[in-house]
């Protein structure tokens, strides 16, 4: 503390000097007394900073802080994290550059060049700004050499190579944006001097969560829809329960990171009542800030307690309707050390309820973009019809007995691998499928309307566009869409039921028919 105020004063000497009486004086004893303390030091970080108050008084110690640097001497590691970690090297490089130590100074600069992330910043507010300040006081007076340099970047795909000059009067950031991943991109330089180049993929991933992502929080996650009885006004109020694992001390500020579900919104009179008053829960809130990557909803948090879990309740108002939604993630971290306890959400039924529409005994499912298991007395004419379907909305390309032989529930797609035993129709729109596995994908919401087992076979027609080819991975998958039929195909012992003798029959005259005569009758 004493070194941090120090710099204070130090820093803001030339606007303090004349209205605080004794400035200098203070100065020189806090520099007297860091300078007692600095030997006995053992913590790199006060190492460090103590460093910089001192290089400010012409009195450092170089020999003290190189000692504690990294065994390349590139930065000052920080036991807990790596955002006290560029702090600490950032007070290091301040030090060396105010002594003009340019040459021990040059490893830290490229040291942070690395570290920094694809939007611009390191991590938390105040590593940024620490960083930013040691590498401009470096830049502003380092004896670097005049440079000139051409940069010829050859991305895939195009034909011409982006070509890119810097020197004194023009060395801007440069952007590129490559649709094409996984390809090579030549890199020439030619001239003098030094740039950093940065490649950043991005892509979509389907949103799991790890076992052992939450180290220091436990977080849980529910939307939960309610009416207001009076009025019938539905909303979702979103709960959080937070706790903080350490054994003897709370979380300092916190952040809850919350990404809202397509279409919703939070609530902004509850979240004010929840950062106002004595018993406020959080300090405060804010929407579409750079801390998020996604723009969401930021909770500033206090502390999270280690004793007791702590809940967070507030309403969500659903704006518009999406046909499909995809889970929304929510993480929590402590502010400087930046390890996130991630978990996802999404609207789920109760008891796995489905929505359906019924007309006498003949039910179909009412969510949008599902299929449901054919079930109960199903025509066998209407399922040799459908085989051969073509209409203007509806065409069935495939027709596979299959397998299943593996299933992956996953927060926004389920996956499904059957081994195709027997292609009745449809083998131009795959290659060699018979006796190989596919994979099928389905949406979660679909779960309990397709209610398929593993060890089961079935009976699937669908059509052409739901069938997609890999050429990387030379597989293809299949989406069971609204328009898939699906139908459990019963064992040969099954057959022998009377309960399943009649659907028996009807799969065998389909699977005949269609070796005779095909679709053409």
């Amino acid at each position: 503390m004493t070194a941090f105020c120090l710099i204070a004063m130090q820093e803001s000497y030339s606007v303090c000097n004349i209205p605080v009486q004794n400035l200098s004086s203070n100065i020189n004893k806090a520099v007297a007394y860091l300078e007692n303390r600095l030997p006995s030091l053992t913590y790199s970080y006060a190492v460090s900073m103590t460093s910089y108050a001192l290089a400010n008084a012409n009195k450092l110690n170089k020999q003290k802080l190189m000692g504690f640097a990294s065994a390349d001497l590139t930065h000052w590691p920080v036991s807990k994290g790596n955002v006290y970690t560029l702090e600490a090297t950032a007070y290091a490089l301040l030090a060396l550059v105010k002594v003009k130590a340019f040459q021990d100074a040059r490893r830290v600069v490229r040291w942070f060049n690395e570290q920094q992330r694809q939007s611009g910043n390191y991590g938390s507010t105040q590593a940024t700004m620490m960083v930013y300040q040691a590498l401009a006081e470096y830049w502003a007076i380092a004896p670097e050499p005049p440079y000139n340099l051409n940069v010829d970047v050859e991305l895939p795909g195009r034909s011409q190579p982006l070509n890119y000059t810097f020197n004194k009067g023009n060395f801007a950031t440069r952007t590129s944006n490559v649709k094409t991943i996984n390809k090579d991109v030549k890199v020439t330089a030619t001239g003098t001097g030094e740039a950093v180049m940065t490649m950043v993929s991005m892509y979509y991933a389907l949103p799991k969560e790890k076992e052992n992502n939450c180290q220091n929080f436990n977080l849980s996650v529910q939307l939960i829809q309610g009416n207001l009885s009076r009025h019938f006004i539905w909303f979702f109020l979103l709960v959080f329960g937070l706790f903080f694992k350490n054994k003897t001390h709370d979380a300092g500020m916190s952040i809850l990171d919350i990404g809202l579900l397509t279409g919703f919104t939070a609530d902004t009179n509850d979240l004010k009542l929840l950062s106002s008053g004595h018993a406020k829960i959080m300090s405060k809130y804010e929407m579409n800030t750079a801390l998020s990557e996604k723009g969401s909803l930021i909770i500033y948090l206090d502390k999270v307690s280690h004793t007791r879990e702590e809940e967070i309740t507030f309403k969500v108002n659903q704006d518009y309707n999406v046909g499909v939604l995809q889970p929304a993630a929510v993480s929590i971290y402590e502010y400087y050390e930046q390890t996130p306890c991630v978990k996802f959400y999404h609207p789920e039924r109760r008891s796995g309820e489905l929505l359906q529409l019924c007309k006498k005994d003949e039910c179909t499912c009412a969510e949008e973009n599902c299929s449901m298991q054919k079930k109960g007395k199903i025509s066998n004419d209407l399922r040799t019809e459908k085989s051969c379907e073509t209409t203007p909305t509806s065409k069935i390309d495939f027709v596979y007995k299959v397998g299943l032989e593996k299933t992956e529930n996953g927060l926004s797609t389920d996956i499904y691998t059957m081994r195709v035993l027997e292609v009745i129709k449809g083998e131009s729109y795959d290659v060699n499928p018979e006796g190989q596995l596919r994979t099928f994908l389905s949406f979660p919401h679909c779960r309990v309307a397709l209610d398929l087992v593993k060890g089961k076979n079935y009976l699937i027609m669908g059509t052409s566009k739901d069938i997609h080819k890999d050429d990387d991975n030379r597989s293809f998958q299949y989406v069971l869409g609204e328009t898939t039929w699906i139908e459990y195909w019963p064992t040969n012992a099954e057959c022998q039921i009377e309960k399943h003798r009649q659907t028996c029959v009807g799969l065998e005259e389909m699977q005949q028919q269609y070796e005779l005569v095909g679709c053409g009758q």
